[in-house]
């Protein structure tokens, strides 16, 4: 039996890949300890795993706020605040735990620095992908708006960075791009063939598992008896951008008399009835276990999140992909360019998406087979790859 110790991002997206192969890590016989922040105990607990709360410093609703507006530095000055407190904690509680490996998610920069620290056998795994910055631009407007929030916040992040510099300059990421941090091996949540062209990926360290998707660790309900037999489409801004209620609302008044029943998520936590009345051919819930979901979906209007990119996929459903900031917006093209679906990327660019626009994208991915086809195709190499079961082989691989 190996000690695991898991050190996470407290944030949905982040966390819900690694649910699967912390069960399976457990299901073999180890001992595991997740760090979260408290509102994910619940998730962490229903694996097996034993749960540890960071201290107050960082949570989703932090993310949520932060990334409305799709403002990517702003979230990353957030990280660098909470960095130290949770460096800190980390860092005093580990020599307790004895763990033969750490695991810390590529975004949590208080695992890197507590690993190289202690000189802990240690994993990376990244949700996202990895990105070369003028390899992978979506565009200069892209690069502009990147600038445009870095210059107010220069100061500011230099001297949340040099505020690190206590817990010792070789113990900070020094590869280039920052993010995903590197461990002695970085697991990729996703198949080589989905991921963008880069030459980030050709480290041997590197390892793509596929899509880490364990759809027992969803616990979402949802009484599936409310399903008339129409065709079956699901709208979500994921567990971050769920706040965007003008795009919902346009949704409903485009698609109230449209022949097919959707599935309206309006975001965890979040007040369902805010948008009073909904037409009869929408159930709203603040989530739907989205996997069961599409398993049944003919079609997916979503933000792009890259775990919402990998579910779809993997259950072989198009998507009309809406994404709400440049990072999205490269998870769409990567599954675009494979054919499985059509991207609206106005609101990327501070434009509004209209009705008449949406509905005929989505009446054109509906029309065309080949949406599917393409979606089944690319869905295979997140599967083949290995999984949440990989994941758990090459942690298992590392501890000592």
């Amino acid at each position: 039996m190996k000690k695991i110790v898991v050190l996470s991002m407290p944030a949905y997206g982040h966390l819900l890949p690694m649910l699967g192969p912390i069960a399976e890590l457990v299901r073999r016989g180890n001992e595991v300890v997740a760090y979260s922040s408290p509102e994910f105990e619940t998730l962490i607990r229903a694996t097996g795993a034993g749960f540890v709360a960071y201290p107050r410093a960082l949570d989703a609703m932090d993310f949520a706020q932060t990334l409305k507006t799709g403002n990517l530095i702003a979230a990353f000055e957030k990280l660098l605040g909470a960095t130290p407190i949770l460096a800190d904690f980390v860092l005093q509680r580990l020599p307790g735990e004895r763990p033969d490996v750490v695991v810390f998610d590529s975004s949590a920069f208080w695992g890197y620095i507590a690993v190289r620290k202690l000189r802990l056998p240690n994993v990376s795994d990244s949700p996202i992908f990895a990105f070369e910055l003028m390899r992978n631009l979506v565009s200069w407007r892209e690069l502009w708006g990147h600038t445009r929030n870095f210059v107010p916040r220069m100061f500011r992040l230099a001297v949340l960075v040099s505020r690190l510099f206590r817990f010792g300059i070789g113990n900070l990421p020094h590869a280039t791009p920052m993010v995903p941090l590197r461990g002695e091996r970085t697991i990729m949540l996703t198949s080589r063939e989905l991921h963008p062209k880069t030459n980030l990926v050709n480290d041997p360290s590197f390892v793509f598992s596929g899509a880490s998707i364990d759809a027992r660790t969803r616990p979402d309900p949802f009484d599936f008896a409310r399903l008339d037999g129409r065709p079956l489409i699901l709208i979500s801004m994921g567990t971050v951008q769920f706040l965007n209620d003008r795009f919902f609302r346009l949704c409903m008044d485009t698609f109230a008399d449209y022949p097919a029943q959707f599935l309206l998520a309006a975001g965890p936590g979040s007040d369902v009835n805010r948008f009073g009345p909904v037409p009869d051919n929408f159930i709203v819930q603040q989530t739907f276990p989205q996997m069961p979901v599409l398993e049944r979906a003919a079609l997916f209007i979503t933000h792009c999140g890259l775990g919402s990119v990998h579910e779809t996929l993997w259950n072989g459903v198009p998507f009309v992909a809406v994404p709400q900031h440049f990072e999205q917006l490269r998870n769409a093209l990567a599954a675009e360019r494979h054919g499985a679906g059509i991207i609206l990327d106005d609101e990327c660019f501070g434009r509004r998406i209209e009705g008449p626009q949406l509905r005929a994208t989505v009446d054109k991915v509906l029309a065309d087979p080949a949406y599917r086809q393409n979606a089944v195709r690319i869905g295979e190499t997140l599967k083949s790859a290995g999984g949440y079961r990989k994941v758990a082989d090459v942690i298992e691989s590392m501890a000592r």
